[in-house]
């Protein structure tokens, strides 16, 4: 049990190994959406993302999913590690890992299909961006 602890806080250190759980979550959300929806004309009509419908109806899906999984990736990447040693670090683990849960979470309403779910996927996105947005501000405020 000690060393399942240990590997945990291993991998909850390592900024390079953090933004590879949610990109992978990106990679499960779009084989989810693309198997589940049925169509292409179901991913247009009802997707959230505006950026994958862009994607689907010009037909360049995989440059956008490579692109994406490779700023995710990036973007995790930098903010851990600017975060690292810092008191709000585990803060930057939480976001990410919300955002890999809502990446897989999303994936799966076209299996759930019920807009309650929908909408809770949605709020689960939202508190991602407001607790980003509530911890710069704190930090800018703790700063001053």
């Amino acid at each position: 049990m000690q060393q399942i602890s240990q590997n945990l806080q291993s991998i909850y250190r390592n900024y390079k190994a953090i933004p590879l759980v949610l990109s992978a979550a990106v990679v499960i959300d779009y084989a989810l959406t693309f198997y589940l929806a049925g169509s292409i004309e179901m991913i247009l009509k009802y997707e959230y993302s505006p950026t994958l419908v862009y994607a689907v109806d010009r037909g360049i899906v995989i440059p956008y999913l490579m692109f994406t999984v490779f700023f995710y990736y990036a973007a995790g990447y930098t903010v851990l590690k600017y975060l690292r040693g810092s008191g709000i670090y585990y803060i930057g683990v939480f976001i990410i890992l919300l955002m890999s849960v809502t990446h897989v979470l999303g994936g799966l309403s076209w299996y759930v299909l019920n807009v309650h779910y929908s909408n809770t996927v949605l709020a689960l996105s939202l508190t991602s961006v407001v607790v980003t947005i509530a911890v710069f501000g704190y930090e800018v405020v703790r700063q001053i």
